[in-house]
């Protein structure tokens, strides 16, 4: 029965997409290709993010970028 829903859901889903391409005209339909690549794998490497920032903010650790070295080597161009 989930599986059901979850094909229906993946359905609706493409089918509402290829109507966006349809009434863009101007895209490539080629796009569309990547929507299986998006929903399954773009979308999973979000969610990771998402819950690591929550915990992030929850624990109340500061998450830098960390620190750069500098080594002045980049030339004027005057």
């Amino acid at each position: 029965r989930v599986l059901f829903y979850y094909a229906l859901f993946v359905t609706i889903d493409y089918l509402a997409a290829i109507l966006a391409f349809a009434l863009e005209r101007k895209e490539s339909w080629w796009l569309l290709i990547w929507l299986f690549w998006q929903r399954f794998f773009y979308r999973q490497l979000m969610y990771y993010v998402a819950i690591k920032a929550t915990f992030a903010s929850l624990k109340g650790a500061l998450v830098g970028w960390g620190n750069l070295e500098r080594k002045a080597t980049v030339q004027s161009g005057t």
